[in-house]
């Protein structure tokens, strides 16, 4: 059986370029979960328009059809039948899995924005190369939350999604900001604000937390009750935030160095453009708060530091990277200053 999936328009136009070659190393790691075969993924070309084209032994069931919807590629699924000689689209229906409509990432702009597609793709990627699926209780961490467009993708999905950010300012925009999609889209939810650190007021460490469903009926269920948290606060305390293992995936956009640095502390206004110092910090304190299993993928500016000594720095907090193919095949230009990249690591 051959498919071909035509991608989203709603790359922008840089990204747009790279995509197929992004588009194609998520569907291969896809097609791992898949419950047959596939003999060949590639990139076709018909009536000079571009698709993705997956050929399998056997045709694809109900489970396999959910997968490839959620791709972050995929705008339109189809199989390719033969009638009368002729070649012939047929267009198969999508899983619906929406829980947030995926349009409230585009509707936040701001300099330095990662585009959405890319950050629903690292969602992605974590989730498939990890022990869980999409039918588990996903509970992922952005511990470089930035404004949220990680934690909304997540919401997206149907995922209680949890973010660390030390800058008040995004935090605070962030919230307004969801709060008032909540309330536009009269989605039924309740908001709160916890102290969950800090020997005292004065030195609270907060988490502002919204609780919402589609409707008022699920809101009486707390198994269909959906979780979006922010803490202002350090990353490097994860641990001291979360007290648990308690998240199947980790995801985030590492600073690039351009349009911003990593802040060492509240304290202090200096950056450094080397995400390598920042992970060495974190990554013993993510470790503790994500689940035996789990996945954490941040994307980097590859300029700034190689893969190679990204991938050390992983290693030595005695994680596994996950450097095959297609694990290896995310790397791609931005514009002249930044060549973007992922990394993949596994807790086991």
């Amino acid at each position: 059986m051959k498919y071909l999936i035509l991608q989203h328009p709603g790359h922008n136009r840089v990204y747009y370029n790279v995509a197929d070659k992004l588009a194609l190393a998520e569907l291969k790691l896809a097609s791992k979960k898949l419950s047959v075969d596939c003999i060949n993924i590639d990139i076709a070309e018909i009536k000079n328009i571009r698709y993705l084209s997956l050929e399998t032994e056997s045709i694809l069931n109900d489970d396999d059809i959910q997968i490839l919807s959620r791709l972050s590629f995929v705008f339109a699924l189809f199989i390719l039948d033969e009638k009368d000689g002729h070649e012939c689209l047929v267009p198969i229906a999508q899983h619906e899995h929406q829980y947030l409509d995926n349009k409230i990432s585009s509707l936040l702009k701001y300099p330095g924005k990662t585009n959405e597609l890319f950050t629903k793709m690292m969602i992605n990627v974590a989730l498939l190369a990890s022990d869980f699926n999409y039918s588990d209780s996903i509970k992922m961490l952005d511990p470089v939350a930035g404004k949220g467009t990680t934690l909304f993708e997540a919401g997206v999905y149907g995922f209680d999604a949890y973010g660390i950010e030390l800058e008040s300012k995004s935090v605070h925009e962030t919230l307004i900001f969801f709060k008032k999609y909540l309330q536009t889209e009269r989605i039924k939810h309740q908001a709160s604000k916890n102290q969950i650190y800090g020997p005292n007021k004065h030195e609270a460490i907060m988490m502002d937390k919204f609780e919402f469903a589609n409707n008022k009926e699920d809101f009486k269920n707390p198994d269909l009750v959906k979780t979006l948290g922010i803490v202002n606060g350090n990353s490097t305390h994860a641990f001291k935030y979360f007290k648990k293992p308690m998240f199947n995936l980790i995801v985030g956009d590492l600073p690039y160095g351009i349009a911003h640095g990593n802040v060492k502390d509240k304290k202090s206004a200096s950056k450094t453009r080397n995400p390598s110092d920042l992970l060495d910090e974190c990554l013993p304190e993510w470790s503790k708060v994500l689940k035996k299993g789990g996945v954490i993928v941040m994307a980097w500016n590859s300029f700034i530091v190689g893969r190679n000594r990204l991938s050390d720095t992983f290693k030595t907090h005695g994680l596994e990277v996950l450097s095959e193919a297609p694990f290896n095949e995310f790397e791609h230009m931005v514009d002249r200053s930044i060549k973007r990249d992922i990394i993949v690591a596994k807790k086991n």
